[in-house]
């Protein structure tokens, strides 16, 4: 599979890169920091780990920084793993919270997933996102996602270890013909 490059008026989404490292930190850092972090995969913060996952995230299929073309910096990432082969695909995205709020995630979304549709043939998109995730729930929508599925979620525990459970929803936008 080539490596994709993708460009928008903003933005350019790209493979990660080994320099990548400092920006891809901070942006893991930041997420995690995030109110919503404990509604979410739990991502390790320290040194040696964000060395092991940018290895990983570098050598993931359409597993793509979002660079700000103003300034070169990765302000995020965007995934459309396969669920089901070619035809589904899952969307993953986050964006550092300075940069949120501009129409970032939604460009960059919207840019991935029409490349998916040219090159692979991507006929649905899925999705999942805590219920009390306003902004993931309001782009999502824009997207033109619909809510398929109400679920509970868990990814992460409280300070007394206990198993932080929460009302979910599974999404999906299915590409007509």
């Amino acid at each position: 599979m080539r490596e994709p490059r993708i460009t928008t008026e903003r933005l350019i989404l790209r493979p990660f890169q080994a320099d990548d490292l400092a920006d891809y930190a901070a942006l893991i850092r930041d997420k995690m920091a995030s109110e919503y972090a404990p509604y979410d995969y739990q991502w390790p913060t320290d040194e040696d780990a964000m060395g092991d996952v940018i290895k990983f995230v570098m050598g993931e299929e359409m597993w793509l920084a979002v660079e700000l073309k103003a300034t070169g910096r990765v302000i995020g990432f965007i995934h459309t793993g396969r669920s089901e082969g070619e035809a589904e695909r899952g969307l993953g995205y986050t964006i550092l919270s300075a940069y949120q709020n501009k129409g970032y995630a939604y460009e960059g979304c919207v840019a991935q997933m029409d490349y998916c549709q040219k090159a692979f043939g991507t006929k649905r998109f899925v999705c999942g996102t805590a219920d009390c995730n306003g902004p993931s729930v309001r782009l999502l929508q824009k997207l033109g996602f619909t809510k398929i599925e109400s679920i509970e979620g868990c990814f992460a525990r409280d300070a007394a270890d206990n198993p932080i459970v929460f009302p979910a929803g599974k999404y999906e936008k299915v590409i007509a013909d």
